[in-house]
């Protein structure tokens, strides 16, 4: 049984993000209430101050409280940054009698088994994603329970986090008021918010260009193959032009946002832009060509990070639906032209989140797919889809279990 309502939290390096989602009586999903807050709490996907962060969980909570007039669910958050890992892990079990048709309970047994991985002691297992099952040897079986067998195979994703971090993010939600259902890989919910069914099953790669971090997630055969963070962001851009051309941080985004580009031979060299620089009175011009190469130089060296985590993944050249760009900062001018020069051979396009009910445009639209890809991952599973993987009731103890994890309502 899906759960009917379903309230994400995201924690942005420059924002926090939460929405509530239910089902729509018409079928698919739809956004019953959303809200954003500032946060200067979250640095690269980690919370660095407890305060401010849970100062902006509560400010976004109350907001979303006050429009659906009723306290929230517990939190579906997403985590990412670089402490977060998924690495492939494999299970079997025997079946007894031999050839007889497998159960739920021996699909359970074989995805604990895979989680039995060596974890170092200052980390955690926070997520496993069976991927793929096998039966006496026979591969790409999604839905094991009733087929019958002597050998039962499974490979799963599992995604660790650092403790220290990840009881951060706990307590801060705590600070707040609230509490957490589960937490969920934040590429997984990102390439859940732009990619369709068709797309994660022929192959494609998913490219959020976040404030502070870039998240990146390689998806094959109906699941996530790989993941990664790139601790490149827009807010960096907006540092380069702050600490080369001597302005303001205010001064450096408004810059980017409203003159920026990440191809600067598609400007005009006698086209100027008035700059105010610190600690001086009277802005001056300045060609806009120099602003521009300044926002290629680190926009490239992305594109070339994030290349080398496709490479990385064993998967380049096998993602025929192509590599999706969304985030904020996939909307600066020129980045999917960029991107499409260094990731040759690859089909590159710029994609937001959908989801009827949804607000916003452009950058506040795409900043929104996390959120919008965890409603759906946690709107698609039910209480009968959970089973702990040892005698605890904590959510790090338990494991996601649908065999049609992207199969979803629109």
């Amino acid at each position: 049984m899906r759960s009917d309502k379903v309230t994400v939290l995201d924690l942005g390096s420059s924002s926090i993000r939460c929405l509530v989602a239910e089902v729509d009586p018409s079928g698919g999903y739809r956004v019953k209430a959303q809200a954003s807050a500032p946060c200067r709490g979250v640095k690269k996907g980690v919370v660095a101050d407890l305060d401010e962060t849970a100062h902006a969980i509560d400010n976004v909570c109350r907001s979303i409280q006050n429009k659906i007039g009723s306290p929230l669910d517990p939190l579906v958050v997403g985590i990412g940054g670089q402490h977060v890992e998924g690495q492939n892990a494999q299970g079997f079990v025997p079946i007894y009698p031999r050839s007889r048709p497998i159960t739920r309970e021996d699909v359970l047994q074989v995805v604990n088994h895979s989680r039995q991985l060596g974890v170092p002691p200052d980390r955690e297992q926070i997520q496993a994603l069976p991927r793929e099952f096998r039966i006496d040897g026979q591969r790409g079986i999604q839905r094991p329970i009733g087929m019958n067998g002597s050998k039962l195979e499974v490979i799963t994703y599992i995604v660790t986090g650092q403790t220290s971090h990840i009881q951060n993010i706990e307590r801060a939600v705590q600070m707040a008021g609230q509490r957490i259902d589960q937490m969920v890989l934040k590429p997984l919910a990102s390439g859940l918010g732009v990619l369709s069914q068709e797309s994660i099953e022929n192959g494609a790669a998913v490219v959020d260009i976040g404030g502070g971090t870039t998240e990146v997630a390689v998806f094959a055969g109906g699941s996530i193959v790989y993941s990664a963070t790139v601790p490149v962001g827009g807010m960096l851009v907006t540092s380069d032009l702050c600490k080369l051309i001597k302005v303001s941080p205010e001064d450096g985004e408004r810059l980017k946002l409203t003159h920026g580009s990440a191809r600067p031979e598609t400007v005009n060299e006698k086209e100027t832009v008035e700059v105010m620089q610190i600690g001086q009175t009277r802005a001056r011009p300045m060609q806009r060509k120099v602003l521009c190469e300044i926002i290629e130089s680190r926009m490239r060296e992305l594109s070339v990070m994030v290349r080398q985590q496709i490479e990385k993944s064993g998967f380049n050249g096998m993602l025929p639906a192509g590599v999706f760009l969304t985030g904020c900062g996939s909307l600066l001018p020129g980045t999917e032209h960029l991107f499409a020069e260094t990731l040759k051979h690859m089909r590159v396009t710029t994609a937001a989140p959908q989801m009827k009910g949804l607000l916003g445009s452009g950058p506040e639209r795409h900043g929104m797919s996390v959120v919008v890809g965890l409603a759906k991952y946690a709107l698609e599973m039910g209480d009968n889809e959970l089973t702990p993987a040892s005698g605890k009731r904590d959510w790090k103890e338990t494991v996601r279990t649908m065999w049609s994890l992207f199969g979803g309502r629109a």
